[in-house]
């Protein structure tokens, strides 16, 4: 039914020629390539694997040219190389490692074989392989411990008929003195020395012929392909992230991203707080440099120079904007961010803000809030993040900086939340959940142990449900969409300490467990606009009017925050 189209294909190289190129820098690996991790026996395997013929997987090379300028260094125990690669090895580091390291005896691991388990002495003849033990045949040594043998010495080597693999092309006058140390009859002698050849041809061969298919990639595949193809064969790696390929892609050009994110690191301690990646970073220098986070644009557009232009501003403005969420916007740490995407069009357009004069930074500073709140309660970075945050930062540029923008941000300007969907929000809405208690935290709710203001301590913050689930279960109500213990409106943010002392109980039995401090508890649930009064839905152990009030507090929050009117409807 269909034709033959290969989209790429296998050509088969030697272990010889591969050992080769390895050695003389011909074949290199990208920078962003973990180190060598194999330990001796999965080298052993793979020994074995070889020699026994089987299968041991494909290679993937990707071509490099005089166009094509990437951040590359030689395999583990290479030296003296000095040309510049013309390929670069995508997928069997490992493999590759392991077999030059065997193969030219260096590496802090020497691998050897015994001869006599390939040999029926008796008879005078090869034995099968599959009459061989190789895990007998083939061991490795640790040439820095101590041992109470020496593989190394060349008499041991002869008493024990075991020769280092990385002599497997040089053995022909080994073989000559070994046979002539076993058997003292010279025609024996002869016998067992071109048995011993008879064995290098039929066992050994394989260790300088045998092939690996591998696919080569054209210098001409893109950045983004060449991630999504690492990422696709190393699923349970190291992942490989745009900014090791622009690590690797802009280290010729004198451009040390790796320098540059660990300064940041050190320099602005929120951004390690908050646990930012650097590729974030990336985003908002590819915002700042073309108005683009697309994935494509920043692995495949973005230059060395516009990373040196507009890095610093990034960085500074990934750090004003995390000290702004946190003392403005009630995100006291990266678990109670409601979105990190909305992270980058905000670093992006910070430094301008910082740049502005004191009313005019206000008023930006302002403007900056109401779109923050917007897009959370707007779910707005729920889809397509990246071209969100393209949009938002080409708009942002306009709405805080032009005195008659031509754009507003999309969350602003179709800002449409209606009050009944926000009473019947379930805390999956994960970016919804966290907007609502981070406004509460903005607009001071407090601890209910300490009575402070949540944002002034550093206790781990949980939730429990004001009505606990048995209650909810057991009781009548008129409308039936509201019988949901996970609502959004029956959580309260606690501290762990407080959860567990709350437990599965109704949050009322909790307040009046301590009569003395029940002035001091009243002023807390008020906090977290919660009536806390005999008349309010808590006491009265009314869901629906519980739910109701919350709402009804929580609106005029919102719409303080956005800037924006809320639709109502929930009546």
């Amino acid at each position: 039914m269909f034709k033959e189209d290969p989209v790429f294909k296998a050509q088969p190289e030697s272990t010889g020629s591969l050992v080769l190129a390895v050695k003389k820098g011909m074949i290199a690996l990208p920078n962003f390539q973990r180190d060598f991790v194999w330990e001796p026996k999965r080298t052993v395997e793979l020994l074995k694997s070889i020699i026994s013929r089987y299968p041991a997987g494909t290679l993937l090379t990707w071509t490099q040219n005089d166009d094509l300028s990437f951040g590359y260094r030689y395999f583990d125990g290479v030296s003296g190389a000095d040309r510049r690669p013309s390929r670069l090895v995508l997928d069997g580091q490992q493999r590759l490692t392991s077999m030059y390291q065997a193969l030219t005896g260096t590496g802090d691991h020497k691998f050897f074989i015994r001869v006599w388990p390939f040999i029926d002495r008796e008879a005078g003849a090869l034995r099968s392989l599959d009459d061989v033990e190789l895990d007998d045949a083939i061991f490795a040594h640790d040439s820095r411990a101590r041992s109470r043998f020496n593989p190394n010495d060349p008499e041991w080597q002869i008493e024990n008929a075991t020769f280092p693999v990385s002599e497997y092309d040089r053995l022909r006058p080994w073989f000559k003195k070994l046979a002539r140390s076993v058997k003292a009859d010279h025609q024996a002698a002869d016998d067992l020395e071109e048995l011993l050849n008879q064995f290098r041809d039929s066992y050994l061969q394989p260790l300088e012929s045998y092939s690996f298919p591998v696919v080569d990639l054209p210098a001409s595949t893109p950045l983004i392909a060449v991630c999504n193809i690492f990422e696709t064969l190393n699923r349970s790696g190291k992942e490989l992230t745009p900014f090791d390929l622009l690590t690797a892609k802009f280290y010729p050009l004198n451009v040390r991203m790796r320098n540059l994110w660990d300064a940041a690191l050190s320099r602005y301690p929120l951004i390690k707080e908050y646990g930012v990646d650097a590729y974030s970073l990336l985003q908002a220098v590819s915002l700042r440099a073309r108005g683009s986070a697309q994935r494509a644009d920043v692995l495949n557009k973005l230059t060395a120079s516009e990373v040196n232009r507009h890095w610093d501003s990034a960085v500074a403005g990934m750090s004003d904007t995390l000290d702004y969420l946190k003392s403005q916007c009630g995100a006291v740490s990266s678990a109670w961010l409601p979105y990190g995407m909305i992270l980058v069009p905000m670093a992006a357009v910070f430094a301008e803000i910082s740049d502005l004069r004191s009313k005019a930074k206000a008023d930006a500073l302002e403007k900056l809030g109401h779109f923050y709140w917007c897009s959370v309660f707007s779910e707005n970075y729920d889809q397509g993040a990246n071209s969100q945050a393209g949009a938002d930062y080409r708009a942002l540029r306009d709405w805080l900086f032009v005195e008659d923008p031509e754009r507003v941000p999309e969350a602003v300007e179709n800002f449409n939340l209606v009050d009944a969907d926000l009473l019947l929000a379930r805390a999956n809405r994960k970016a919804l959940f966290r907007g609502v208690m981070t406004l509460l935290i903005h607009a001071g709710a407090k601890d209910f142990e300490s009575a402070q203001a949540i944002s002034s301590i550093s206790a781990p913050l949980d939730h429990v449900r004001a009505f606990p689930v048995k209650f909810i279960q057991e009781s009548e109500f008129e409308d039936g969409e509201l019988r949901d213990p996970d609502l959004i409106m029956n959580r309260v943010l606690v501290n762990k300490d407080s959860k567990r002392a709350i437990r599965d109980r109704h949050i009322a039995d909790y307040a009046k467990e301590d009569p003395d401090s029940s002035k001091k508890l009243s002023e807390v649930l008020e906090s977290h606009l919660i009536e806390a009064g005999e008349g309010g839905g808590l006491m009265k152990r009314e869901y629906e009017a519980f739910l109701r009030e919350r709402l009804g507090l929580l609106v005029d929050l919102i719409e303080d925050a956005t800037g924006r009117s809320i639709v109502y409807e929930s009546e």
